[in-house]
């Protein structure tokens, strides 16, 4: 900032009148940044819009995925037992092995899910102390400094 700039804000914060001069002065150069910077409201509106329906299925795709692996996490018995009451109910029709072995298929696959799952449970016993205090160190070291460089994420 210039020393008429620095001049012109403390003036514009004292008792005194501001000048006309000064005044018409400010008026200008801030038509002038308006004219040379236009702001399409249209534009930003719309762009609005995009961001809050993409927010909105970014965050229904997010529940629909966690919700299926929780239900196939702590219901895959239950799953299971559907799956096989389903294969013999089915087994009656026309392209029954075939609908058999498709079944099959998925009920290895559930069988594999919950070997999973147990290996799972012990590799995030093993895991997750080191991983929740690596992350505790970074929350607590980026958060040490109140003022940050550089541009706000806005």
């Amino acid at each position: 900032m210039t020393e008429t700039d620095s001049g012109l804000w403390a003036q514009m914060f004292q008792d005194s009148p501001i000048p006309l001069a000064t005044l018409e002065n400010s008026h200008a150069q801030i038509m002038a940044q308006i004219e040379l910077h236009p702001v399409d409201f249209g534009e930003e509106i719309r762009l609005a819009e995009r961001r809050k329906w993409g927010l909105g299925l970014a965050i229904s795709l997010l529940v629909t995925v966690f919700t299926f692996v929780v239900f196939l996490w702590f219901k895959s018995d239950i799953v299971y037992q559907v799956l096989s009451v389903l294969l013999v109910k089915l087994s009656g029709l026309p392209y029954a092995s075939d609908l058999q072995q498709i079944g099959r298929r998925i009920l290895q696959d559930m069988s594999l899910l919950r070997e999973l799952k147990t290996g799972l449970g012990l590799l995030w016993g093993v895991v997750s102390w080191p991983i929740f205090g690596l992350v505790s160190v970074i929350v607590i070291f980026r958060s040490s400094n109140p003022v940050r460089k550089g541009k706000p994420s806005i």
